[in-house]
Formats: structure tokens, sequence, C-alpha cells
């Protein structure tokens, strides 16, 4: 019996010691490949132009600067003003200015710019799900969850597939369970889309997307045409932080609360 047991922990050891070391190290891997989270986290301020074009719905162009540290966003367009202050989002001159919640758009494209260093924040899950065919090509793909209450839409989840050769970010999977987009849908009815990394940039050390592309995702394969594309330009990383009065919401901003579930 005291055999048998040491045989099992013996196996149990080596499990935990050797198999999952290999799977956790995929996030770890692409963020080296992507430049290296050190180097990421050293910087304060992001600035790019941005094209946000979804077919059909909404065509947005401007300019972004993010705080990397706080994560705060100021949007300038010839339109309209946005700004996510850490804690309420704001638009001049009115709510209907984008044609999305400005609170859901604030945060949005900046996410999908900042993976995968964006998978190692605080509150972030992954749950290795080992190697899947997309397309005639293999990848290591990984499931990214969310802890309760990590942003405005903790339910979602980001399905990454890395190419095994370049341990590259590829292709994402995902659902939006931002309250008003959800169209009174439980999680589970929700439709999945991918969004795939077609073109990158390097700078300052990074390599950073330059285009992607938004499809339908079904049967864990990519619908057949492309929906929407998003355009980062222009990309510039300091490592000074923006003032925090960059943020402040103006006399005419207002507050959007669309986040907050009645």
């Amino acid at each position: 019996m005291k055999k048998n047991l040491f045989s099992i922990l013996g196996v149990l050891l080596f499990t935990l010691l050797f198999l999952p070391a290999a799977q956790a190290d995929e996030l770890e891997q692409s963020i080296d490949a992507h430049g290296g989270l050190e180097i990421f986290r050293s910087y304060g301020t992001l600035e790019y132009d941005q094209t946000f074009d979804l077919t059909g719905k909404f065509n947005l162009t401007n300019h972004q600067l993010i705080d990397l540290s706080s994560r705060k966003v100021l949007i300038t367009s010839d339109t309209y003003k946005l700004g996510f202050d850490g804690q309420e989002a704001w638009i001049e001159p009115n709510m209907e200015a984008l044609g999305v919640p400005p609170r859901f758009y604030a945060s949005t494209p900046f996410y999908f710019f900042g993976l995968p260093f964006l998978f190692a924040d605080p509150g972030v899950n992954a749950e290795p799900l080992g190697t899947k065919e997309l397309n005639g090509k293999e990848y290591n793909v990984v499931k990214f969850t969310y802890d309760k209450g990590v942003g405005d839409t903790s339910d979602d989840d980001y399905i990454a597939y890395f190419d095994k050769e370049t341990n590259r970010l590829e292709v994402l999977s995902y659902i939006v369970t931002y309250p008003p987009l959800m169209q009174g849908k439980s999680k589970e009815e929700l439709e999945r889309h991918a969004a795939v990394y077609e073109e990158w940039q390097e700078v300052g050390g990074l390599l950073v997307p330059k285009k992607l592309s938004f499809y339908e995702w079904k049967d864990e394969n990519l619908g057949e045409e492309s929906h929407g594309t998003m355009v980062f330009e222009n990309v510039s990383l300091m490592g000074k932080r923006p003032e925090p009065s960059t943020f402040t919401k103006p006399e005419g901003g207002e507050i959007d609360n669309s986040h907050i579930v009645q």
C-alpha cells in the first residue's frame, strides 16, 4: 500500500513539475516573441491613429492616447472627444456621436492592440487547450477568462491561437458581454467572433499590431468573409506618463453609464 502511494505521489509530482510547465509557458513565450513584458511595462504613454471599420455598422477614425499604467484613455477626432479617467467614461458633444457606447469603445481598440501583453494583467486566468488545427495550420491554444469584477465585462473570454513556430498571436475567438451589446441574450446564447492579426509592426522594441480583421466564428472555424478591420498607424511609445488632467471630463462632456446593469 505504501509502495503504491509513493508511486502515485511520484507520478503526480512528475506531472506537476514537468507537464504543465510547457503549457504554462505558452503565454510567456508569446509575450517574449512580441518583445517582452519588461519592455512593455517600461513605457508610460502609448499613442496611435486608429481606424475601426465594422462593415454596415460604423467607421471610426481617430487619435488615441493611453496611460499604460492607469489605463486612462483620451480619444480625439474632428467631431468628438472621448475619455476614460479611470472611473468614468465621458464624451462630447453628445452620446450619439459614435454609434456605439462610448465607455465600451474607450478601451476596446487598446485591448486588441495591447495583446498578448494584457493577458498578463492581474485577474486574468489562462487555461491551456493544447494544440488545435485551423485552416490547415496547427496552433498552441490558450483560453483566457477573468476574475469577477475585472473590468466592465469580466464574463468575456478569449481563446488565443499562437503560431507554433513564431509564438506570435495570430487568431482570437471571443465573446462580448458588455450589457447593452448583449441585447438581452444570456452568455450561452451569444455569438462568438474572431479577430485575425494580419499585419504587425515593430515600435520601440515591441511587435505590435498594424492590422487585424474580424470574422464570425462557428464550430471553431473562421467565417468565409471579413466583416470589419482595425488599423493602427503612427504608433509611438514613451517612457513618461501623460499628465492626469489630460483625461479630465470637460465641462460639456456627458458621462456614459451604460455598463451598469439596471
